[in-house]
């Protein structure tokens, strides 16, 4: 044991081992240990006896803090069956957890990166197009000296859409570009891909409110089906709008049924990026439909990558959102990352999460930001897809709530339930139900308040 806690504290993790030999803990000397006079094969505690078993992990936690000399064992005054733990005073996951976060917080801390470090350079897929790992979502910026300062720090990569922002983002981009233009890769996307004329409409417009010449990567916007992906309408503008020289790549964009989108935008042969959201509450498969794209060449695009963004569910001692970005940015076939941006702050908290690895701090941090939000995130894993005979877009409701309730957009949230299939609040009883634990009836009646009895 103490070995291994050796091994793991050179990494910069401490750690405490709980023993129930005294001997072997004094002749090995662990970096810390605390010690309960129990039978061997117990050292938590009896079998299905979670208050007893919390107890000692709470006295562990506490003993990781407290413990100053190397080397130190510390005796914990439980009796075998001879103690009673109060149930009413159990740890719940997340009530542990907190605590856990708080002991630990100061010892795990990393060392705050200066501002002058700049984001990495990946290559967007089969592009060849060089950009910044920390890109940067311009959805909901208002401010395009938001922009500048992002620019000046080292991004490279834009994100927009032809109808962010009731059409004014790409010219908010735009104007926080300025003479810049040629240094970055700019976005943009297609809402409307109907049909040929729709498609080469939108690019037009797009190029006259962006002021620029061309678009690098020019996306289809919200695809959620292979049909979608393969139609021939797209294919053909596509293809029309680059040989025009008015775009440079094609990309598609998903929110929901994301594998199956992938794979169809790998299939068709004819795009060169996707962009879809990608967080560490993934749905089962998700990472290797990313790692597959990449490996056909695709350029990968992460979004969503906080997985809601909920202020109201972050620890104090802790920044879940930059655990949650620098998870991303680890995660194989992924090239950049467009986390939205409204402030300095936050451009320099993303700049502060890409200057540092993946460590033990963000791995707690994720895991109580995790327990505190699952009853009402959505991971997008498509099990409620067909549940509703009514035909209830589920993933596009809870959306809209996410950007409501941790983005802070009341108005983008009340357009994506207006834009989505929503004929709740007449029935009985809601029918769907979620394998990942959100409380659908909840999060239906949330949205229904949101968007209030004008366009019930």
């Amino acid at each position: 044991m103490g070995l291994v806690q050796r091994e793991i504290e050179r990494a910069g993790i401490p750690t405490i081992g709980v023993s129930i030999v005294r001997s072997y803990s004094e002749q090995v000397r662990p970096p810390r240990t605390v010690f309960l006079r129990w039978p061997y094969g117990h050292p938590f505690g009896e079998p299905f006896k979670a208050a007893q078993q919390r107890t000692v992990l709470r006295a562990a936690l506490k003993a990781l803090v407290e413990i100053a000399e190397p080397g130190t064992i510390v005796d914990l005054p439980y009796r075998w069956r001879r103690e009673t733990y109060e149930e009413s005073s159990q740890l719940t996951r997340r009530s542990f957890l907190a605590f856990g976060v708080a002991t630990v917080a100061a010892p795990l801390a990393f060392p705050a990166p200066s501002l002058a470090a700049r984001p990495a350079t990946r290559t967007l897929g089969r592009t060849q197009l060089a950009v910044s790992e920390l890109g940067m979502g311009v959805m909901i910026t208002p401010n395009p000296e938001v922009v500048r300062a992002a620019l000046d720090a080292g991004v490279t990569y834009f994100d927009t859409a032809r109808n962010y922002m009731g059409g004014r983002n790409e010219a908010i981009l735009a104007e926080g570009l300025g003479a810049r233009r040629k240094e970055v890769v700019v976005a943009t996307k297609c809402e409307n891909y109907g049909s040929v004329a729709a498609i080469i409409a939108s690019c037009e417009q797009s190029l006259a409110a962006l002021k620029t010449d061309w678009i690098d990567v020019y996306q289809l916007h919200g695809v959620s089906s292979r049909a979608q992906v393969l139609a021939p309408q797209c294919l053909e503008a596509l293809a029309t709008l680059r040989k025009a020289g008015k775009i440079r790549c094609a990309g598609v964009t998903t929110h929901s049924a994301m594998i199956e989108v992938i794979a169809a935008a790998i299939e068709a042969g004819v795009y060169d990026t996707v962009l879809t959201t990608f967080n560490f509450r993934e749905p089962p498969g998700l990472g290797e439909a990313v790692r597959r794209a990449a490996a056909a060449g695709l350029g990968v695009i992460a979004m969503k990558i906080m997985a809601g963004g909920y202020q109201d569910a972050a620890v104090p001692a802790l920044n879940p959102f930059q655990g949650a970005l620098r998870w991303v940015l680890r995660q194989p076939g992924v090239a950049t990352t467009i986390p939205s941006l409204v402030s300095f702050e936050q451009l320099k908290q993303n700049l502060d999460a890409a200057a540092v690895s993946f460590g033990a701090r963000d791995a707690l941090a994720l895991e109580l930001y995790a327990a505190a939000i699952e009853s009402r995130h959505c991971r997008v894993c498509g099990g409620c897809r067909g549940q509703c005979a009514r035909g209830a877009d589920v993933p596009a409701i809870m959306r809209a709530l996410m950007y409501h309730e941790g983005y802070g957009q009341s108005r983008l949230a009340r357009e994506t339930l207006a834009a989505a299939d929503f004929p709740c609040g007449s029935c009985e009883r809601c029918t769907v139900t979620c394998r990942s634990g959100v409380r659908i009836v909840e999060r239906v009646a949330a949205a229904l308040r949101l968007r209030g009895p004008a366009s019930a």
